[in-house]
């Protein structure tokens, strides 16, 4: 299932992944509440899919390939 956090709501829908893990959902995750806001997610995005609005990651689904360096660098564990 493809979810797209908008300004804190959820759509969901259905997401085909192009470059990405197929044994794992094509969507990460962000944790508003855990987000600190320090961008070193954006920096490692390997599909320009990360930008911070409100001071708060937000992942675009139709661009993100689940590399996963987000979940990897987040220090607060906000991403998953």
């Amino acid at each position: 299932m493809k979810k797209v956090l908008l300004l804190g709501v959820f759509l969901v829908g259905t997401l085909v992944c192009t470059g990405c893990n197929p044994t794992e959902s094509a969507v990460l995750s962000v944790d508003r509440s855990q987000c600190m806001g320090c961008a070193k997610c954006v920096a490692v995005c390997k599909g320009d899919a990360i930008r911070i609005i409100s001071n708060k990651a937000v992942i675009d689904p139709t661009k993100c390939i689940n590399c996963g360096n987000c979940v990897e660098i987040c220090p607060v564990n906000a991403i998953y």
